[in-house]
C-alpha cells in the first residue's frame, strides 16, 4: 500500500491541533488550509465549517458530509490555593486513562501551558485507597508546577474556563503502518472527509455535496442541529473516529478491528441508520471490493442522530476509522482503514443519484 506522505501530514496537523469541545479554533484553521482547492467555505460562530464543493450546480441531491472536529478535553473549574487546578470533562473520558497524563492548559494569554493530571501518589494512600485505586474526577487535580493560586495567576496567567488537551504528539509507524496521537476521534475522520473530496477536484458527479466539520459533537449531537438547518441535505455520511474492540472481545464478537476497513453501525445508543442505505453501502463496498466492516452497538453515538431526524429526514449511515483506545489521551489507528474510508466515500459519492435516494 502506497502512503501519501502529504496525507500523513495533514492527519499530524489535524492531530495534533487543540481543539476540546467548544474550542475548535485550531482544528478549523489547519482544515481551512487543506479545504481551500476543494470549494467555498464559510463559518457560524459555534465554529462549525462548511465546505462546498467549486463543482455544485444546484438542481441535484444534496449530500452532507458530517465529521467533527472536537475532542474530548477538559476545562478549568477553579484554582486551589496551592496552586492546583480543579477541572471538568468536556465529553466522556475513560478515567483510568487520566492520572499521570500530560497535558496542554490554555491561558488568559492564549498559550498552552504543560501540565500534567495528579492523583494522591501511592505513597500516601491508605491501605483502603490502596485496595481501591479507582479514581474519581474529583479526586484528581492538574498540577502544573504552581506553587499558590495567586502563582498560578499572576505567573502561569491561569483563569476558569480554560480548555485542557493531553499533551501528545503524532507518529506515524510506516513500519507496521501504524499511526499514533489524540483526537483520533474525528480528527482521522475530518482527514478522510477532506481528502476524499480533494481526490473527487474536477470531477462530475451525480450530487452536490457540503461537507461540514461540525464542533462539539463530544457533548452530544447539538451543533449538527444548526448545520443540518443551514445544508438541508437529502441524505448524509456520518464520518467517525469509532472505538475498536479488537483488543479485549471475544474473537466471534468483534465488529470493529484495526486493518479491516471503516465500519459501518446499524446501530447505536442515538440512532438506527436507515437500514436500506446500510445495505446499499455495504453491497457497493462488496461491488467495488473495498474492504468494510459492520457493527451492531449497545453504546456510543453521533450526529446522524440529529441530521436523519431534523427538517423532514436525511437518511444517513455512519463510516467510522477503527481507533483503539478512543476517548483516551492516546490513541491507535491505521493508515490502511483511513484509506478504505477515503475510497467509501469516493464511490458513495459517485454512486448517490436521484433515483438511488428514492429507493430508500
Amino acid at each position: 500500500m502506497n502512503v501519501d506522505v502529504n496525507v500523513i501530514e495533514m492527519i499530524r496537523e489535524l492531530s495534533d491541533a487543540p481543539g476540546a469541545s467548544g474550542f475548535e479554533d485550531a482544528v478549523v484553521a489547519v482544515a481551512r488550509e487543506y479545504a481551500r482547492p476543494i470549494g467555498e467555505m464559510e463559518e457560524d460562530f459555534l465554529r462549525n465549517l462548511y465546505i462546498r464543493r467549486k463543482e455544485n450546480r444546484g438542481g441535484r441531491p444534496v449530500v452532507m458530509i458530517d465529521a467533527h472536529s472536537d475532542e474530548v478535553g477538559l476545562i478549568i473549574h477553579s484554582i486551589k490555593p496551592n496552586g492546583t487546578l480543579r477541572f471538568l470533562q468536556l465529553g466522556s473520558w475513560n478515567k483510568a486513562s487520566l492520572p499521570g497524563t500530560k497535558v496542554l492548559v490554555r491561558n488568559a494569554l492564549g498559550e498552552y501551558v504543560p501540565g500534567i493530571i495528579a492523583a494522591k501518589p501511592v505513597h500516601f494512600m491508605s491501605a483502603a485507597e490502596k485496595a481501591n485505586p479507582g479514581q474519581d474526577i474529583d479526586s484528581l487535580v492538574i498540577d502544573i508546577g504552581a506553587v499558590s493560586a495567586q502563582d498560578a495567576v499572576e505567573n502561569f496567567h491561569i483563569r476558569m474556563g480554560e480548555p485542557v488537551v493531553p499533551d501528545t504528539k503524532f507518529h506515524y509507524d510506516e513500519a507496521h503502518d501504524l499511526m499514533f496521537g489524540k483526537g483520533f476521534d474525528c480528527r482521522v475522520g475530518c482527514a478522510a472527509a477532506l481528502e476524499a473530496l480533494r481526490r473527487l477536484e474536477g470531477r462530475e458527479l451525480p450530487c452536490d455535496v457540503v461537507c461540514v466539520l461540525s464542533t462539539q459533537e463530544e457533548m452530544g449531537p447539538r451543533n449538527s442541529k444548526v448545520t443540518v438547518h443551514r445544508v438541508k441535505p437529502d441524505i448524509a455520511i456520518v464520518m467517525e473516529g469509532c472505538p475498536a474492540d479488537d483488543t479485549f472481545t471475544e474473537p466471534y464478537a468483534i465488529q470493529t478491528a484495526l486493518k479491516k476497513g471503516p465500519m459501518f453501525r446499524h446501530i447505536d445508543v442515538s440512532s438506527l441508520c436507515a437500514p436500506r442505505y446500510q445495505r446499499w453501502a455495504l453491497d457497493l463496498a462488496a461491488k467495488k471490493g473495498i474492504p468494510v466492516q459492520e457493527s451492531v452497538r449497545a453504546g456510543g453515538g453521533n450526529n446522524a442522530a440529529s441530521i436523519q431526524t431534523a427538517l423532514t429526514g436525511a437518511p444517513s449511515i455512519v463510516c467510522g476509522i477503527p481507533v483503539r483506545y478512543c476517548h483516551t489521551p492516546n490513541c491507535i489507528s491505521s493508515y490502511f482503514d483511513f484509506e478504505a474510508a477515503v475510497q467509501m466515500v469516493i464511490a458513495l459519492l459517485e454512486n448517490i443519484t436521484p433515483d438511488m435516494i428514492a429507493t430508500l
